[in-house]
């Protein structure tokens, strides 16, 4: 016949099978709660065993939030680096184009407007790219080069630009 104390023992173990439920779902706060209960209940009934192994468990549970903690701490510092280095970046570029700016306004009309349809072509050799007409890109990137090297270094510093375009005509002479 079942005693007072087997309803005790039933709800205990309970509670620590809930427990191992909440670790799997990786609650670990709600599992260290349900040990203490079951701790609680193992108290009254006077099962020091028992007692002994939930206190090592609760330990173990409580290192590992600890350490989840930590860890997205850690995690949480990264990403403000990395936010840091982006805005960095986004910076520098945004000043870079300041820089265009102010040397396409300081250019000549005719300057201006050669700088103008070089973008244009690019923007458009870029969209032929994309549907395979590589005769058609190659002959828009030889002309930008032209272009290119048509404005004076006093004026314009393009030497990055001609070796970009360059090498992109050199990428698209293999795909012809």
């Amino acid at each position: 016949m079942p005693g007072p104390f087997d309803a005790l023992e039933k709800e205990a173990e309970s509670l620590e099978n809930q427990s191992k439920d909440e670790f799997g779902r990786k609650n670990f706060v709600m599992a260290i709660s349900l040990l203490e209960e079951a701790k609680d209940l193992y108290t009254k009934l006077g099962f020091q065993g028992k007692i002994g192994m939930i206190n090592q468990r609760i330990a173990r549970l409580k290192n590992l939030v600890k350490f989840e903690k930590q860890d997205t701490m850690v995690q949480t510092k990264s990403e403000q680096d990395f936010q840091k280095r982006v805005q960095k970046v986004i910076t520098e570029k945004e000043r870079y184009q300041e820089k265009q700016e102010k040397v396409q306004k300081s250019l000549s009309p005719g300057m201006k407007q050669k700088l103008e349809k070089i973008t244009l072509l690019k923007d458009k050799a870029e969209k032929e790219e994309k549907l395979n007409k590589y005769s058609r890109v190659l002959g828009r990137y030889e002309y930008i080069l032209e272009l290119y090297k048509s404005i004076p270094s006093e004026m314009m510093d393009t030497r990055k630009e001609i070796y970009e375009i360059e090498k992109k005509i050199s990428f698209i002479r293999t795909k012809v």
